[in-house]
């Protein structure tokens, strides 16, 4: 499949593809324009797979129908990225030419089932022989998410990339821009849920005014994995948060042989050296290190926040304040389980108010929690009433009248399928395009950025600081890259 053109006339963005294709474009395909890149329908696209084992395995099913699997009308959906009466689409059937993985088992194991793909170990070296492939799928950890990304995209690939985006801030931004440069390049984050059906179901019961102008939301997510208390470590997070039966609190002295399996200098990629210790991989054990990750915050939010932000008409955040209840003070090297966001959203261009939006993860809740609220949800709150995400109205008598609205917009097919669509020019924007998600990974960072300077930060998106605290530089991008990798990215700002 010939790839994307640089050269090719950028057309300007309209507002909605700009922030995402959110609601009224995100994967419809009937009557949807086909964008002329000359392409046979038939035509698979030729994929790079970096990183194989994990979500990675998971991405190569989404894409690929294993033998004897046959064709499943609808599929690729996952997590909640299609459903019963959407648009019915088959299930993507890609080729798999490019496997790469630091973990030599995962890489074996993807190998065996694609014997003709090349294998590499070092995601940098994919991008030698950039013809061999027209598309990227990134599911490598957080902390190299960006450097696939960018590669990918400057080598005119189309790229898949897991949630959050990036790492940090920085590389957000940089994503961001360095996407809308090729606006022909299908891009996608992979939080799933952001083609589900129940956001359309939520939107369309706003758009109602049922509960009137939403002021406030709250929206949470009880995993408490990360740094806490003895006690709420072994009640929440026992399977994670121990190594040897000793609450993990910090970095172990002891140094640790390498797996004979793992190119473990090549799985830190640009963050700072480290002796090799089993706490940190595989995934998630990386996921509540600050040099890899940033803990539940960037994951969780990434398919939880997603919510408000797409529903509602926010976009950057005025001033953000974090709070972690038994971990006070940020600890240098890890996430915290619990803690809880406020961001202050001002009010939008089309008229809608401002918007208190607060964040909880682990023990944390919103007021009024009830456990038939469920454990993972969200709550909007209007001046009528009150809406859960799973499309309930609160309270619950004065709304036992109400006549739930018909689905007016339009569903999507899948996740992936909006992806591979785009890319072949039968579909519009993918829903949670590099423009979409990269503001709103940029609005989840915002988060621990706040929580670790401890301080309400004012934030001011177009010089991308924080004005109040200089000291939140270092957690906005990272302050170097490792040798090797620090000449990848683009000009540092």
């Amino acid at each position: 499949m010939k790839k994307a053109s640089k050269r090719t006339r950028e057309r300007r963005m309209t507002r909605r593809e700009f922030v995402g294709g959110a609601l009224t474009a995100a994967g419809v395909v009937a009557g949807a324009p086909a964008l002329l890149r000359g392409r046979n329908l038939n035509d698979k696209l030729d994929i790079a797979f970096i990183a194989c084992g994990g979500r990675g395995n998971d991405n190569i099913k989404e894409l690929t129908v294993a033998p004897g699997r046959g064709d499943v009308p609808g599929a690729g959906a996952g997590r909640g990225g299609g459903t019963a009466g959407a648009l019915a689409a088959p299930h993507p059937d890609e080729n798999v030419v490019v496997l790469c993985d630091v973990d030599q088992v995962a890489l074996d194991s993807a190998s065996q089932r694609f014997p003709k793909a090349k294998t590499f170990n070092d995601l940098r070296r994919v991008f030698d022989s950039p013809n061999a492939f027209d598309a990227v799928v990134v599911s490598t950890a957080e902390h190299t998410h960006a450097f696939a990304t960018y590669l990918a995209l400057t080598h005119g690939k189309h790229v898949y990339c897991e949630k959050p985006l990036t790492y940090n801030i920085w590389e957000a931004r940089l994503i961001r821009e360095t996407a809308a440069k090729y606006p022909k390049l299908a891009t996608q984050m992979g939080n799933q849920g952001h083609a589900s059906p129940s956001r359309r179901r939520i939107k369309e019961i706003l758009m109602t005014g049922v509960i009137g102008p939403v002021r406030e939301v709250h929206v949470w997510a009880e995993r408490a994995w990360g740094l806490q208390d003895a006690a709420s470590a072994e009640k929440f997070d026992k399977p994670h948060g121990f190594y040897n039966g000793i609450q993990i609190v910090d970095r172990f002295k002891e140094e640790m042989p390498v797996p004979p399996t793992l190119h473990f200098d090549l799985w830190l990629g640009p963050a700072p050296a480290r002796p090799y210790h089993a706490t940190y991989f595989p995934g998630p054990r990386w996921y509540r290190w600050w040099d890899f990750g940033n803990g539940t915050m960037s994951d969780l939010g990434s398919h939880d926040n997603d919510v408000p932000y797409t529903v509602l008409d926010i976009r950057q955040p005025l001033t953000i304040e974090a709070v972690s209840p038994n971990v006070s003070v940020a600890h240098r090297e890890l996430a915290p389980a619990t803690m809880s966001v406020t961001y202050e959203f001002p009010a939008s261009p089309s008229g809608a108010p401002p918007v208190r939006l607060v964040w909880h993860q682990g023990e944390s809740k919103p007021p009024g929690w009830v456990p038939d609220w469920g454990g993972r949800s969200q709550l909007f709150i209007g001046d009528n009433g009150m809406l859960l995400g799973s499309g309930k109205l609160l309270p619950e008598e004065k709304f036992k009248d109400f006549d739930p609205p018909p689905e007016t917009l339009p569903r999507s097919p899948g996740h992936w399928i909006e992806w591979v669509n785009y890319a072949k020019g039968t579909g519009p924007v993918p829903g949670s395009n590099f423009q979409y998600s990269g503001w709103t990974t940029e609005a989840n960072h915002l988060g621990n950025v706040a929580y670790r300077t401890g301080r309400k930060i004012e934030w001011d998106y177009q010089n991308l600081r924080a004005r109040n605290a200089p000291e939140a530089a270092p957690f906005i991008k990272r302050p170097a890259y490792r040798a090797g990798w620090d000449d990848i990215l683009g000009p540092r700002r």
